[in-house]
């Protein structure tokens, strides 16, 4: 299946991505993230920096296509939009001189503002990235769970009976500050869960005082696609970290973890039947960048070597994991 993007797509067909390691003479006109920690006073009209190491270029580029440019009546922001879904990145004006859950809870509630200002109420995907993820914050708690305590304030102020929660991912990365981008909609979409783990939004109070508000995976259905988004999945079986310090069984898992929500949205979503290697994108976070060249030549092998896979070098939310796997699959809907 070939869902790469295409340039002539008109912004009433909903979403597509494409990836390059160059930028792209269009990149102003598309809602486009960088991922490198190299200097950006090259690149004008950038959206998000996420200064997160490339493992495998120099840089990446991942735009989204079908939706346009509606920055001029939004001061700050950075808006794309089309007649399904709106794009944005969080101003770092706004945050940046923010403790990590006041940073959280101020970009969260302003995310929520400008659904309700542009009208897409639904929260689809959100990417957050931050620094010293697991390192001690205040109060007995580290800043991976002051952020989630941030969140969870920002939601509780939301006049929302129901709530699906967004797919997430949540990574930390070499340099200060808080980035954050999201995908909102018109429609709802539909939540994933994994029966293998303990769902986020459940944990325990061990792992923080507010859990994680986030699904596993998250179907939007819209006029021409089924987009099945897929969080941040780690080696976690149940709520346990599984095999730590084994760099192939933990992407093992975190492979097992994805095929199951595959499994669920089929069968219980009627989702498209799709496999591993019909997505359109996955993003591997590792931690070690020695570990790259073993993580790829598995995934590699799973995959097939043409598979739209990024290496990123970013740290994950528990010391014990190694590496995170997040995935796109977009399905055309005939």
């Amino acid at each position: 299946m070939n869902t790469s993007a295409k340039k002539n797509r008109s912004v009433s067909e909903a979403l597509n991505i494409e990836v390059s390691t160059d930028i792209t003479a269009g990149v102003h006109d598309l809602f486009t993230v960088r991922y490198s920690d190299q200097p950006v006073d090259n690149i004008i009209h950038l959206i998000a920096n996420i200064p997160m190491p490339s493992l495998q270029s120099d840089q990446i580029f991942e735009s989204w296509q079908g939706a346009v440019n509606s920055t001029g009546a939004h001061n700050e922001w950075k808006l794309f939009k089309n007649d399904q879904y709106l794009l944005a990145c969080v101003p770092q004006a706004l945050i940046e001189t923010l403790p990590i859950d006041q940073a959280a809870e101020k970009a969260y509630t302003e995310i929520f503002n400008q659904m309700h200002i542009n009208d897409y109420p639904f929260l689809v995907r959100t990417w957050n990235f931050f620094s010293n993820i697991t390192d001690d914050g205040y109060a007995g708690s580290n800043n991976y769970q002051q952020f989630c305590s941030g969140r969870a304030r920002a939601y509780q102020q939301q006049p929302l009976a129901e709530q699906v929660y967004p797919a997430a991912t949540v990574i930390g990365t070499q340099q200060p500050g808080l980035q954050i981008y999201f995908i909102a909609a018109k429609q709802a979409g539909i939540g994933i869960e994994n029966s293998l783990q303990v769902s986020a939004f459940e944990y325990p109070a061990v792992y923080s005082q507010d859990p994680p508000l986030f699904s596993r995976a998250l179907l939007h259905r819209n006029h021409s696609q089924e987009i099945l988004f897929v969080s941040g999945t780690a080696s976690i079986t149940g709520h346990d970290t599984q095999y730590a310090g084994d760099i192939n069984r933990q992407t093992e898992i975190c492979l097992s973890n994805i095929e199951q929500l595959i499994t669920t949205a089929v069968i219980e979503k009627n989702m498209t039947p799709v496999t591993l290697r019909d997505f359109s994108q996955f993003k591997i976070y590792i931690k070690n960048p020695n570990d790259a060249d073993t993580v790829r030549t598995h995934i590699q092998q799973i995959l097939g070597p043409s598979a739209p896979v990024y290496y990123l070098q970013g740290d994950m939310c528990r010391s014990d994991l190694s590496v995170e796997i997040e995935a796109l699959a977009i399905i055309p809907v005939n």
